[in-house]
């Protein structure tokens, strides 16, 4: 990793752990400075990285950016549909990213399609533990849990499409993005919690994070960089 690229980690590092140090104390002003700034750090990070010259940079890139309008949308009040849409485009990139890796190449969810069994299971205790509190909600929420359900079972399907370290950060990113959005969901809508905030920060943060290196480690191997 370049020396810019390993101080911009330290950085996001440092802006992340303020920024759900903000959350936890409820300094919801101050979050207007460190939240976007979060995706601003990992944008010049991975810009910095991959130089963004291949499709593929250009696609994570773009789910990036996508994610920083979700961030910045959410801080306002009554901006809920506007900032899941933001994320709900984010991970459509990054499955069609996701979908590009050795399309000829057979996952482990093709070799044995009952690895899934435990994400469609996810998916459906947590459309039934929201659909009663959901009400004019139920499709833009059911729709985005489809979504990133979908995505977390492309990142399985990557074991055995790609080399184990980075299906792992690709997995683990996204499993992160699942419980990130299930926590949010689950105290927006069903049973707010002083601490879930910070769970949906840590876990978000991390999760970004972990695709982002598994997208170098990508372009690494593939010499798209």
């Amino acid at each position: 990793m370049k020396r810019i690229s390993f101080a911009l980690g330290w950085l996001y590092g440092l802006v992340a752990i303020t920024d759900i140090f903000f959350v936890f104390k409820g300094y919801e002003q101050e979050r207007f400075f460190s939240k976007p700034l979060l995706m601003i750090v990992l944008i010049l990070l991975y810009a910095a990285e991959t130089g963004i010259r291949s499709s593929f940079s250009k696609i994570l890139l773009t789910a990036l950016l996508f994610s920083w309008c979700g961030d910045v949308l959410l801080l306002f009040n009554g901006f809920f549909i506007a900032g899941l849409s933001a994320f709900l485009t984010a991970h459509i990139f990054y499955i069609i990213y996701t979908l590009r890796i050795n399309p000829g190449v057979k996952g482990a969810l093709q070799f044995q399609p009952l690895f899934g069994t435990p994400v469609v299971a996810y998916w459906i205790l947590l459309s039934a533990l929201l659909l009663p509190y959901l009400n004019i909600l139920k499709i833009p929420v059911l729709i985005y849990a489809t979504i990133i359900c979908f995505f977390w079972m492309l990142t399985l399907n990557l074991f055995g499409k790609t080399d184990t370290k980075t299906a792992v950060l690709f997995f683990s990113g996204a499993t992160q993005f699942v419980l990130s959005d299930s926590v949010l969901a689950v105290n927006q809508f069903a049973y707010p919690f002083e601490i879930l905030p910070v769970v949906v920060m840590l876990t978000y943060c991390s999760a970004q994070f972990l695709l982002v290196l598994g997208s170098i480690r990508h372009l690494r191997k593939i010499n798209a960089i």
